[in-house]
């Protein structure tokens, strides 16, 4: 009978967790080189991760696929009553800029706690396969763009309602862009507190307070240019404030995002998932043994 591929066999040992050789000589894991081959290798293991979660977090639901659209649309019916007709908001549309700054939110909360939980959920997947533990994250936090895409529709009622609120224009091309923006973000706060968190089980109070102030921090119930003087500038520091602020220029005024906002946008974004794959490679050697 034939032997298995090396890359079936796992080595546990006290310093991490290596992919061992035939001839039982181990190779470390890591290094940008092994991480490129490890994500063209894994890319049907990805993709067939991210569809199966999607399916099993809607399967035996009374309303499915309903739920990604009906979520943001109750959040935004419930803040528009609260800050539109009882705080009497002077906003035009106010529920179109709800809309577009609760989608975005939804999918990075969402993906940011599934992704901090999905080696824990996963443990037997890291303990008794080769699939590296990066790829269970990926795929965690890829399968939140399919209810991004379902929730995204709960933006469409609205045109009827207020029609002068969205302009079609060349500018709906940098959308796209965004997104991928958007799920650098989140994946690189997945791949950082999913390692932690399996290293440090306190992980999660610490992910739902930063969510907390995040959530304020970033102009979701409110616009950008209400942020006055140093506030203002400071809100170029988070990312998902300019990711809201691009999606409204686009979608409510028809243009392209400024310049500063781009640059801050894909910086900040790309710049947290480099933090993460940093934090990733140091913890993942020991994930195995605490999993």
């Amino acid at each position: 009978m034939s032997s298995a591929p090396p890359s079936a066999w796992l080595h546990r040992t006290p310093r991490g967790t290596y992919i061992g050789d035939q001839d039982g000589q181990p190779a470390r894991l890591g290094g940008a080189a092994r991480l490129v081959d490890q994500l063209w290798r894994f890319r049907d293991t990805l993709y067939v991760f991210a569809a199966s979660k999607f399916r099993a977090a809607h399967r035996a639901q009374m309303l499915g696929l309903l739920w990604p659209i009906a979520y943001p649309t109750v959040l935004m019916i419930v803040m528009s009553v609260v800050f539109g007709v009882v705080f009497k908001t002077d906003i035009e549309g106010y529920p179109v800029l709800l809309m577009l700054g609760l989608v975005p939110w939804h999918f990075l909360s969402h993906a940011w706690t599934s992704g901090m939980h999905a080696l824990l959920v996963h443990a037997e997947i890291v303990k008794r396969t080769a699939v590296p533990p990066w790829v269970i994250i990926t795929g965690t936090v890829l399968s939140d763009l399919y209810n991004l895409g379902f929730s995204s529709l709960s933006v469409l009622p609205l045109i009827a309602f207020y029609p002068e609120q969205f302009h079609v224009s060349l500018a709906l091309l940098w959308l796209p862009l965004i997104v991928v923006a958007l799920v650098a973000f989140g994946l690189g706060l997945g791949l950082a507190s999913g390692v932690l968190n399996v290293v440090f089980r306190d992980t999660g109070y610490i992910v739902d307070s930063i969510l907390i102030a995040l959530f304020w921090a970033t102009p979701i119930i409110y616009p950008m240019s209400r942020v006055p003087g140093v506030g203002h500038t400071l809100m170029h520091l988070n990312p998902m404030a300019t990711i809201v602020e691009a999606i409204r220029v686009i979608v409510i005024e028809g243009a392209s995002p400024p310049d500063n906002i781009l640059i801050a946008l894909f910086g900040g974004s790309f710049g947290v998932l480099l933090f993460g794959v940093v934090v990733y490679r140091l913890f993942a050697p020991t994930v195995s043994d605490h999993v």
